[in-house]
């Protein structure tokens, strides 16, 4: 594939990126606004999730059948509209469905995307890093609109561009090609590609339950701190920035090992948000977070890439189990900061990363190093 074909796939990342973050930084206090309590704020996050999650299961699925392509230009169709009808929330139920509707769209495109970019040589962590500057921008645009609508709004045009972009993609790879042309019965079930990279998927799933819980309260946290939404944007900027930089650089090294690596910080991330109520020293914690996540993900996705031939459905399964966390983890959130405080969230999200860990340094023992 040339280079600019894979450029164009990074910009398809980064514009998707740049709409989720530009949105979902803002949910939770637009929901206090609304006049949600911290359980209600759980709850819009866990529709968003949970239709994420059952989304990209299916459609990751979908795509080593039927190719990617259709898939990423659908959804990305999907999100621009979706993205749109978020300006039309007015009350709590509105928006809960709409986020429902937004997670639905997300999943179309998302496996898909991840396993075509894959399969056409780009370099993952170049590639993933795309989607932190994504986020970056989302956020610093948070930070300077400091207006919802016009998030929203922003939001939906850049779904809008990604998918004209996307009429730009050339067609499938061959080992796509390939894949939707075989029958039916020659593909691996699901429960197959899962025995693959369990090890993996749980290790993911119990570090990240963590962090969507603490996610989905820590704008409120930091406000509670005397910070405003501006600062709010910096911190997510600094985080998002970072992962840009750590990205770049990670697929020369052994993926078990940086995963591994990504778990271990993880839990110091936690147990610092604790601590700190300075904005220099959140700084600093943000810092560590952009390269635990930036670890975490890159590594966990090369792994679960280089398992089998269905890409989709590999990627699908991870996607699905990310949002499996952003669907039950801002739930535990809610529940826990209504219960025990903002400190109490973190305190859970460190003990689940802990045992994330248990998972992840026997594989990253076990493993042979992946040959490149």
């Amino acid at each position: 594939m040339q280079i600019n074909s894979v450029q164009l796939v990074s910009i398809v990342n980064f514009f998707m990126n740049f709409a989720i973050q530009g949105s979902l930084i803002f949910i939770p206090l637009l929901g206090a606004q609304m006049g949600a309590s911290d359980f209600q704020v759980g709850l819009i996050g866990a529709c968003y999730g949970g239709s994420y999650l059952l989304s990209s299961l299916y459609f990751g699925r979908q795509s080593d059948r039927s190719g990617r392509l259709g898939f990423v230009r659908i959804g990305l169709l999907l999100c621009a509209i979706t993205f749109a009808a978020q300006l039309l929330a007015n009350q709590i139920f509105t928006l809960a469905l709409v986020r429902a509707g937004v997670g639905l769209a997300l999943g179309v495109a998302t496996a898909a995307l991840v396993a075509y970019a894959f399969e056409s040589g780009a370099n993952m962590g170049r590639y993933s890093s795309y989607g932190s500057l994504g986020w970056i921008a989302g956020a610093l645009l948070a930070a300077y609109l400091n207006n919802i609508a016009y998030l929203f709004a922003v939001s939906s045009l850049c779904c809008t561009a990604a998918f004209f972009i996307s009429l730009r993609f050339p067609g499938e790879t061959g080992g796509t090609a390939t894949q939707a042309s075989a029958p039916k019965t020659q593909m691996p079930s699901f429960k197959n590609v899962f025995k693959r990279g369990w090890p993996i998927y749980l290790a993911v799933f119990l570090r990240h339950l963590g962090a969507a819980a603490v996610w989905i309260i820590l704008p409120l946290y930091f406000i509670s701190l005397g910070l405003d939404r501006f600062w709010v944007g910096i911190l997510w900027g600094i985080n998002f920035a970072v992962q840009f930089i750590v990205m770049r650089h990670l697929e020369r090294f052994n993926p078990n090992s940086i995963f591994a690596f990504g778990q271990v910080l993880s839990i110091g991330v936690f147990i610092a948000y604790t601590l700190v109520d300075q904005l220099w020293l959140l700084m600093i914690v943000q810092v560590m977070l952009g390269v635990t996540w930036s670890c975490l993900y890159v590594g966990a996705l090369l792994l679960v890439l280089k398992t089998g031939e269905d890409k989709g459905t590999a990627s699908g399964i991870f996607q699905a189990t990310l949002n499996l966390c952003n669907a039950v983890g801002p739930f535990l959130g809610g529940i826990i900061a209504h219960g025990w405080g903002y400190n109490g969230v973190m305190v859970f999200a460190a003990a689940l990363g802990a045992a994330g860990l248990i998972t992840a340094i026997p594989r990253a023992q076990k493993q042979q190093p992946v040959h490149q």
